[in-house]
C-alpha cells in the first residue's frame, strides 16, 4: 500500500505544531508498515472512511484496495475531526 496525503489534509498538517507533526507522520508509517498496530476503525455512516486516532488528533481516510491507496483527507483535532 502507499499513502496520498490530499491537499486539505497536507494544509490541515501544515497548521500543527511541529510535536504533533511528527507523532502524525509516525503514526502514518505504522500504519502503512503495520496496519494492525494502530487504532484504526470505520467511522459509522460512510463505509469507506476510517480514523486513524493519534493521541487528541484523528486522521480521517479512505482506503482504496483496489488501488492499494490510502487517501489521507483530513487531519483534526478531535473536537474538529468529525463535523
Amino acid at each position: 500500500m502507499r499513502l496520498e496525503i490530499t491537499e486539505p489534509a497536507e494544509k490541515d498538517l501544515i497548521k500543527l505544531d511541529r510535536k504533533n507533526q511528527r507523532r502524525i507522520g509516525a503514526a502514518l508509517d505504522r500504519l502503512l508498515a503495520y496496519p494492525q498496530a494502530v487504532d484504526l476503525k470505520k467511522l459509522h455512516g460512510n463505509p469507506e472512511r476510517w480514523r486513524l486516532r493519534v493521541e487528541d488528533g484523528r486522521v480521517i481516510l479512505r482506503i482504496d484496495q483496489e488501488q492499494g491507496v490510502i487517501y489521507a483527507l483530513r487531519i483534526r483535532h478531535r473536537r474538529e475531526a468529525y463535523r
